[in-house]
């Protein structure tokens, strides 16, 4: 009997341990780098733009999407010269607003153009500006798109099926779902899909160097690994602030963050090296006068490298990924209405 007692013993002990294993990995601790800095950064030039939504970069050129028509701005760097291309509308050359661009670094000569009203997915040939090349239509259920592959791209948005990417072929046919939405606090798992999808809504970058993938929500990063084949992937997941929102669900759906809750990410860029996370530390429902957006540095392992600090507040950030060591541009407001200012950021 004294055996059989001990026995047991050993096996609730053993149960306990494994429920304690479990939940100090299941809980993630806040973001803290060993390095803060004051950013460096030169003017280059001052721009007018209506809405800037995103930068991408592509050797010595920025294209900033604009809610206002014309709705791309190319900026090329070398001659300070400015174009604009895009017009509202739903005719030839024409799309409806918001433009999300994207660069897909291994195929080169190529801006791809992915409206979220009208769902349609193409791409620009930058020799023949601005004749667009159109690829396929999605559903509503579609956020972020962004070419990954020379046939691939992955996708993520309000998907009821509880897969929270999905990557698509070149007719915009669905060959994969992976992922699952972040359940980082007690109870958000049984927030319903719609109203989880919408709070964690991605921005993303690609590294075809590292063959990884980034996807950022406001707290949440992601880093997709496809070096074996995206079938095979692996998602990197990392807290990077607490958060909590309120929402409603159904026909009325919305996601917001509760008061005092960290704003967080807005934008990413990357390189061969490092993922650089535009980060705004400032507290829902507070002032937050006089608090600035950063620079978060992360490494391909999700190794937070360097917190860099700025005092000009930064919009929007871009690196180029066909040219090694590139510089990261920034897009910086001013209190002139739509006069923003393109800074390279320097020292990083």
């Amino acid at each position: 009997m004294l055996k059989l007692y001990k026995k047991i013993f050993k096996i609730l002990c053993l149960l306990v341990s494994v429920f304690f294993l479990h939940s100090c990995t299941s809980q993630e601790s806040i973001i803290v780098f060993k390095l803060s800095e004051q950013g460096l950064y030169e003017r280059i030039d001052t721009i007018f733009i209506g809405v800037p939504l995103n930068m991408v970069m592509y050797e010595d050129d920025l294209f900033i999407g604009d809610f206002h028509e014309p709705m791309i701005i190319k900026y090329h760097l070398a001659d300070r010269k400015t174009d604009r291309f895009l017009l509202k509308g739903r005719g030839p050359g024409e799309t409806l607003p918001p433009v999300i661009l994207c660069i897909n670094s291994c195929e080169e000569n190529k801006l791809f153009r992915y409206s979220k009203q009208l769902f349609d997915m193409g791409y620009y040939s930058l020799d023949m500006l601005p004749a667009f090349v159109p690829l396929f239509k999605l559903s509503y259920e579609y956020g972020e798109i962004i070419p990954f592959e020379k046939e691939q791209y992955l996708a993520e948005g309000m998907f009821k099926d509880g897969y929270r990417y999905r990557v698509l072929n070149t007719k915009g046919e669905i060959i994969h779902r992976f992922g699952d939405y972040p359940n980082f606090f007690d109870g958000e798992n049984l927030i319903p899909i719609d109203a989880r999808s919408m709070y964690h809504q991605a921005s993303f970058a690609n590294n075809h160097y590292q063959q990884k993938l980034v996807s950022v929500s406001t707290h949440v990063l992601d880093i997709i690994d496809y070096s074996s084949g995206i079938m095979n992937g692996s998602i990197n997941r990392i807290k990077l602030a607490s958060y909590d929102y309120e929402y409603t669900s159904g026909n009325f759906l919305s996601a917001k963050k509760k008061n005092g809750i960290i704003k967080g990410a807005s934008e990413v860029a990357c390189d061969d090296q490092f993922i650089y996370i535009l980060f705004n530390p400032g507290i829902v429902g507070e002032e937050n006068k006089g608090i600035n957006r950063e620079i978060w540095i992360f490494d391909w392992s999700g190794k937070p490298i360097k917190r860099v600090t700025f005092d000009v507040n930064l919009d929007l950030v871009a690196k180029s990924t066909t040219i090694n060591e590139s510089p990261l541009y920034g897009l910086v407001s001013t209190n002139d209405g739509d006069e923003y200012v393109i800074v390279k950021i320097t020292g990083l």
